[in-house]
């Protein structure tokens, strides 16, 4: 079955011609992945040949699509908040993988899932995750892979529906959290706790000031996604934006 089209809320605009994330915010910028053939061409024209090599290995023209996608419009983004064209981009990897700019203090990260994909810039460390919910033994998921507080604060919901719905939104705060970190499948999921009332992470393994150092923002993309981030900052304030 093709994944849904993404229905952005009404709050998601246009960006600006400038795109420069100040201090104290996020900038997060949304994306159809279905797009016409000529208009992948366009995007996979400013790939390295790393990029194109990556783009060739996936099994189905879907996967190769969305990945191609995904990437150039990354491109574009960086491209923009960088003054230059975006073939022009230069990327660099941390210890764990996650990319960042090379001759660039922004830091920026993208998650996609289903037709969808979201991209995060900021001038701290920044994480987001998006999902399309799939029916799954989530109960089974969550007693497996969530903390004791958040297993207890989650099953305290007695609808299968609305827990499971309550699953994917706390699933996605928790990968946005292993995406800011830098330190991705590195880090159990059963290291550090994050509440729902207010989003907020209590603790983490290894970072004693973690409360104080991160912030948790649950971000509306439109059903039937999910979608949040997790910025290495207080008091932010998430602006988002279309990609077309």
């Amino acid at each position: 079955m093709r994944p849904p089209a993404p229905r952005f809320p009404a709050s998601w605009k246009q960006p600006p011609e400038r795109i420069a994330p100040e201090p104290a915010e996020v900038l997060l910028f949304a994306t159809h992945l279905d797009v016409t053939p000529r208009r992948l061409d366009e995007l996979r024209a400013t790939f390295s040949p790393g990029e194109e090599q990556r783009f060739q290995s996936f099994a189905t023209d879907a996967l190769r699509s969305r990945w191609g996608t995904g990437r150039g419009i990354l491109r574009e983004v960086l491209g923009r908040a960088l003054g230059c064209a975006p073939r022009e981009v230069r990327f660099r990897y941390g210890a764990h993988g996650k990319p960042g700019l090379a001759g660039s203090p922004l830091r920026f990260n993208i998650s996609h899932s289903g037709a969808l994909a979201v991209i995060a810039l900021a001038q701290v460390e920044v994480g987001v995750d998006v999902e399309l919910p799939r029916p799954r033994r989530s109960d089974a998921i969550a007693r497996r892979f969530y903390t004791p507080g958040e297993i207890e604060r989650l099953f305290a919901q007695s609808d299968p529906e609305r827990r499971a719905d309550a699953f994917f939104r706390l699933w996605t705060c928790k990968e946005a959290f292993l995406k800011a970190t830098g330190e991705g499948l590195s880090r159990s999921t059963r290291s550090y706790e994050i509440a729902f009332s207010p989003p907020r992470l209590l603790w983490a393994t290894g970072i004693p000031d973690a409360s104080r150092r991160y912030s948790v923002h649950p971000v509306d993309v439109g059903d039937p996604y999910r979608a949040a981030v997790v910025v290495e900052a207080s008091g932010v304030t998430p602006r988002t934006y279309r990609w077309s």
